[in-house]
């Protein structure tokens, strides 16, 4: 609806009209365009005071900062008799207006800030709302199986009504996702037994839940098993590593990331030797053991891995496509590579050249992998 005073209390006056529950994220910030107060308040009749609360935090988190006190005044202004909550990871505060039946929250339009402040909105809500039934979700992650191949699995929970299943394409992964709504001291049960379902139909496909990442998933086996890493990767550009250094504590397991994104680093660096790459291609499955050889040959390391393909969209032959990736894993135990076929944007095969990458690694982890097969 933009930033248009109008517009914004045509929209509210509408979904009144329709809900007793009103959420609205957005335009609490201090600029001239943020009027999402201001369009609530002129709509219910309401003042914007002064919440000299709110204004005392604001101004000790930007003591650091240049910022004016008009600049200050203005985000710590609320709708008179509004309720506020806590901003822990930013400035706007959050506001809960209740209007005879009805209830508008305005919450901050910043992903991350409106997500830091969804325990103290549940905790309000569950005060609030008047129910002997509750609704629960439960989300089961999948990679190595496409969102169609997940519903052939399935497909014979996707028309239960309760607990219902939905499937959800998400970058590299398919979410599969389980809601229901019983009594409190059922819902929990309901959906545990159609997951353990799923759980038969789809095995180690199924690589987490809910907040899991595949990057957290390694990383706490990783340490758990006290082994440790290196990576040799080209055409994924560093971004296992990325993913693997983002969770706190693999600095006990995570010795050494390369990047040797060009024969000569992969030659220099690794030693793998040029003859080689000039035989067999940088893509392949030889060059990409090797890299691994190589990594874990400078590090020490329990487990390495050597990546290499074609991101694109140029570099490709008829005979090495882009999307074409090899990943080899190296351990005591035995050394593997697969090869890949991913498709879609040079960022996008990036990002499924590392969820492969990481797949092997958990799987690994897990005793999934047999290196005699």
């Amino acid at each position: 609806m933009g930033d248009n005073l109008s517009r914004i209390k045509d929209a509210l006056k509408d979904a009144l009209s329709r809900a007793e529950l009103v959420i609205i994220s957005g335009g609490l910030g201090p600029t001239e365009d943020d009027i999402t107060k201001e369009a609530v308040s002129e709509f219910l009749g309401r003042k914007l005071i002064l919440d000299k609360g709110i204004f005392e935090k604001i101004k000790e988190k930007l003591s650091r900062y240049r910022v004016s006190e008009e600049a200050i005044l203005r985000q710590s202004l609320v709708p008179s008799a509004a309720k506020t909550l806590l901003n822990p990871v930013g400035i706007a505060p959050g506001i809960i207006i209740e209007e005879k039946e009805k209830v508008i929250i305005l919450l901050p339009g910043v992903p991350h800030e409106l997500k830091a402040m969804l325990p103290q909105l549940k905790k309000y809500l569950s005060y609030k709302v008047k129910s002997n039934l509750v609704t629960k979700s439960r989300i089961l992650k999948v990679w190595g199986m496409g969102e169609s191949q997940v519903n052939e699995k399935i497909v014979s929970l996707m028309s239960q009504k309760n607990p219902t299943v939905a499937l959800l394409a998400k970058k590299g992964e398919v979410h599969i996702r389980i809601t229901a709504q019983f009594p409190p001291e059922e819902v929990d049960s309901r959906i545990e037994t159609t997951e353990k379902v799923i759980r038969e139909k789809l095995g180690d496909y199924i690589f987490g839940a809910d907040d899991d990442t595949l990057e957290g998933i390694v990383a706490e086996l990783l340490i758990k098993k006290n082994l440790t890493i290196s990576l040799a990767e080209s055409c994924s550009g560093g971004l296992v590593s990325h993913r693997l250094t983002d969770i706190p504590g693999i600095s006990v397991s995570f010795l050494a990331g390369v990047v040797s994104y060009s024969n000569e680093a992969k030659s220099e660096i690794l030693k793998v030797p040029a003859k080689l790459i000039k035989e067999k291609g940088a893509v392949s499955s030889e060059v990409a053991r090797r890299m691994a050889q190589g990594v874990r040959n400078i590090t020490g390391s329990s487990i390495s891995l050597g990546i290499t393909g074609i991101a694109g969209p140029g570099g490709a032959t008829p005979e090495k496509p882009v999307g074409l990736v090899y990943i080899a894993l190296c351990t005591d135990e035995g050394e593997l590579c697969n090869r890949y076929f991913f498709f879609g944007t040079r960022e996008m095969i990036k990002w499924r050249t590392s969820q492969a990458a990481l797949d092997i690694l958990r799987r690994y982890l897990l005793n999934k992998i047999n290196f005699k097969s």
